[in-house]
């Protein structure tokens, strides 16, 4: 059994216990990066990749710290930008909505079900932008636009690259922040990142133990 456990920087890595089935990756920050090294390491065949780390809630609904599964993922920012508003390549017919690996244009993990079961959390649908919104007039078109629960810089990439090669994924996050006007003395990282490890740790030695692979 092999799995790569991916994340965007060390110390969201930094807890979580390697060992002869577990590798562990950064990936770097932002869809660029990711999309490069996951490309790359997944040459390498395994038998799941996770992707981790910590994420802002546009819910209200989420608490601080709480780690939720992602079940699908969505570009926040691929698409056009015009005097009538922000749409999105799939409402512009640049790219079809349903080509592979996308569905109605999101892309989508039939795993996160078994994540959220089996680590007792909540499934989750994500917003991936390399610009995180911090500016309220911004937070607001994304609601309207996506009604996502949580955003990250990395997570569309991550299901992309997992879904084009045909790998077992699932992607686990903590809510470290609210998605509001930027901040930092609200932010909560380092709680957000012990609670993630934990349940990763716990997630891995289950499926070590249990050799119950997604």
């Amino acid at each position: 059994m092999k799995i790569l456990v991916t994340a965007a920087t060390l110390s969201e890595l930094h807890f979580i216990n390697s060992s002869d089935s577990v590798s562990l990756a950064n990936m770097g920050i932002g869809v660029v990066s990711t999309m490069y090294n996951l490309s790359k390491l997944l040459k390498n065949k395994y038998d799941l990749v996770l992707n981790i780390g910590i994420a802002g809630s546009f819910s209200k609904k989420l608490r601080m710290g709480e780690v939720v599964s992602v079940s699908s993922e969505t570009f926040g920012d691929f698409g056009v930008a015009g005097k009538d508003g922000f749409t999105t390549c799939f409402e512009e017919n640049i790219v079809p909505a349903d080509m592979f690996p996308y569905s109605n244009g999101v892309l989508k993990s039939v795993n996160a079900w078994k994540i959220s079961k089996d680590l007792s959390v909540q499934s989750v649908n994500g917003l991936t932008n390399n610009t995180v919104s911090g500016e309220e007039s911004l937070i607001k078109r994304m609601r309207d636009k996506f009604s996502p629960d949580i955003e990250t810089m990395e997570g569309a990439a991550f299901f992309y690259v997992c879904l084009m090669e045909n790998v077992p994924f699932a992607e686990i996050r903590a809510i470290s922040n609210m998605v509001e006007s930027r901040d930092k003395s609200r932010w909560d990282i380092l709680p957000a990142i012990r609670n993630l490890s934990d349940k990763v740790n716990f997630y891995l030695d289950k499926i070590c133990f249990e050799g119950d692979i997604l």
